[in-house]
């Protein structure tokens, strides 16, 4: 059992750019260890960590959960997950952590709200999590915080909510690569076009921020639109990026609307947000919030708070603020 006050053991898995990020983070949080690191990838597993990660400790990089949960020796750990945006995918991942006796926060996007497109899924990780007497939960910076908890945490001084907007504008060129394909920049309009249609496309994500902004509300959205095009440069020149808006009304008119926008191309980054409330609250983040770092620190506030949270899945909504 960890002694009080003593650092949380941390394993990070999937060491990709953001679960490298995300390990050198913990090595800078006084309140964590990192104990463990994951990555099935042959050319990385049985490396030492500290060939991918400056200052890390002397830890092997392992092939599995067990294997790193042996390694570490702890009796108890937090589980830093990263490996992917889709909740069926990673769901065996999950379940291996639970079965390990490791708290899960994840950085998958559709377990930020995972009962709205897989309740099947989000019912099997409440029960064994809560059979493990261990928590999951999703956080990271969108989903998971500028698009639905921040928006969620303005509208509880506002009352009388006619409507919630979000704008989030960035420039992918300054992010990882894996971001940069994923919104599609550097594809000609013919390749966007056929990446879109063939799905799996875009950002990751946005439904789940509407789903969890809406919980936070009250509101029952019951019409939604949903729109994906590409931003294109000057003619004959690759597509900058990618522009997603989402708007979903309740039945008597209220709505959400939300507006992602990556684009290399764009003259100012900036993330806001609009509560047309009484009083009107507006928001606004000059310059953008580098969501990388974000992440990780999202990442990291979730570990460090998770002993105090209730067991079974849970939504960043549901974390203690200290």
């Amino acid at each position: 059992m960890t002694e009080p006050n003593a650092p949380l053991p941390v394993i990070v898995q999937g060491l990709g750019p953001m679960g490298l990020r995300i390990a050198e983070a913990a090595l800078a949080d006084p309140f964590v260890e990192l104990v463990g690191a994951v990555e099935i990838r042959p050319e990385v597993a049985g490396r030492p960590l500290s060939d991918l990660v400056g200052g890390a400790p002397a830890i092997a990089i392992r092939g599995s959960v067990a294997e790193a949960r042996a390694d570490s020796g702890a009796s108890a750990g937090i589980l830093l997950h990263c490996t992917g945006s889709h909740l069926d995918r990673v769901f065996p991942q999950l379940e291996e952590a639970l079965r390990q006796q490791l708290h899960v926060v994840s950085t998958c996007e559709e377990l930020t709200f995972a009962e709205g497109r897989h309740p099947e899924i989000a019912a099997d990780l409440d029960r064994l999590a809560t059979g493990a007497e261990r928590t999951v939960v999703a956080a990271g910076v969108n989903p998971g915080f500028l698009m639905d908890a921040l928006p969620a945490s303005l509208a509880s001084i506002s009352h009388s909510i006619r409507s919630v907007s979000v704008r989030r504008v960035q420039d992918p060129s300054r992010r990882r690569i894996p971001f940069q394909q994923k919104v599609g920049m550097g594809l000609s309009s013919a390749e966007w076009e056929e990446r879109r249609s063939a799905g799996g496309f875009g950002h990751v994500g946005l439904q789940e921020s509407a789903w969890l902004l809406a919980s936070a509300l009250g509101w029952e959205l019951v019409d939604w639109q949903h729109e994906m095009v590409p931003c294109r440069g000057e003619r004959g020149e690759p597509v900058t990026g990618t522009l997603e808006t989402l708007r979903g009304s309740t039945s008597d008119g209220r709505s959400i609307r939300l507006h992602f926008e990556a684009n290399a191309a764009v003259d100012e980054e900036h993330d806001e947000i609009v509560v047309d409330g009484t009083p009107l609250l507006r928001l606004r983040f000059e310059g953008g919030v580098f969501g990388d770092d974000a992440t990780a620190a999202a990442v990291l506030r979730a570990a460090r708070v998770i002993p105090n949270a209730r067991r079974g899945l849970l939504t960043v909504l549901d974390l203690p603020l200290r």
